[in-house]
Parts: structure tokens; sequence; C-alpha cells
């Protein structure tokens, strides 16, 4: 004997119509009024965040964040610094038409990848620890390096 065919409750039908109609005022938003192309992007990079065999080198300075005269800046010139255990990073993003970016690390070698959503930049550590990566589009980003100790280091996402 076979079962009678199950019939939707009130219940049951009200969730399927608020899912319809939710599945159709998303769509609708999407069109009317998408995310901005800078949020999308944030979002991307959140997700992306790190991977789990990479240290997290945190943020310890920042010029736009100082009280005046804290940190010496040039207008169009910010000052971020990174440290993680014997990793230190320090940025100058210096800001026109394409972003330019001079650091220094200490306690890394070889060579720095600032990675942007979909794009990447490379440089190589001078014997000093010096590099400059010019003509980077603006957006938000995070600095790669290897220490000395074969690890590597990522910095948290900043916006250049």
């Amino acid at each position: 004997m076979t079962d009678p065919p199950h019939e939707s409750s009130p219940r049951e039908l009200a969730g399927d119509l608020v899912d319809a109609l939710e599945a159709d005022l998303r769509r609708i938003a999407a069109l009317a009024d998408p995310p901005p192309a800078r949020v999308h992007h944030a979002a991307l990079a959140a997700f992306a965040t790190r991977r789990i065999d990479e240290e997290l080198a945190e943020l310890v300075r920042d010029s736009d964040l100082a009280p005046a005269g804290d940190l010496r800046a040039e207008d169009d010139v910010r000052l971020l610094s990174f440290e993680h255990h014997g990793v230190s990073v320090e940025l100058q993003v210096h800001h026109g038409r394409r972003v330019s970016v001079h650091g220094v690390v200490t306690g890394a070698s070889g060579e720095v990848v600032l990675e942007l959503p979909g794009e990447r930049a490379t440089a190589d550590l001078d014997d000093d620890g010096w590099f400059i990566l010019d003509h980077i589009p603006g957006g938000t980003a995070r600095l790669h390096v290897t220490a000395a100790d074969g690890t590597a280091v990522v910095t948290s996402w900043f916006h250049l």
C-alpha cells in the first residue's frame, strides 16, 4: 500500500513564497543599485585574507591614523609599518596618478610581492632590504615576504 501524497502545509507554502520573493528582491536590487566595485573587491580580499601557512605581520603604525605631529610625512605620502617576530616592513605610499610604494624590509630576503585583488606586483629586495614598486593601481593590498628562516609572512590588508 502506498502513502497518500504529501500536501504542503500553509506554513511550508508561505516559506516557499517568502524564499521566491526574497530571490526576486535580491535580483532587482542587484540590477537597480549594485554594490560599488570597491566593495566587491574588498569582499573578495576579505575571503582570501591569508593562507594558513603564512604568518600575519600586523599594522603597528599608519600616518593616516596618527594624531597631528606624531608622524611626519608629506601630504601625498602615507607611512605604514608592519611587524611580525623579527620581520618589519616599513612602507612609503606615494600618491599621484598611479601609486608608488617604496619600502624597506628587515628580517627577510628575496622577493616582495604586493597583492591586489586580481593583480600582483613584484620587486627584489636589495642588499639593504629596500624595494620600489611603481605604477601600482590604488585599492586594497597586502605585501608578502619570506623571513630569513624561510617563514612566509604577509601583511594585513591595507588601502593604498
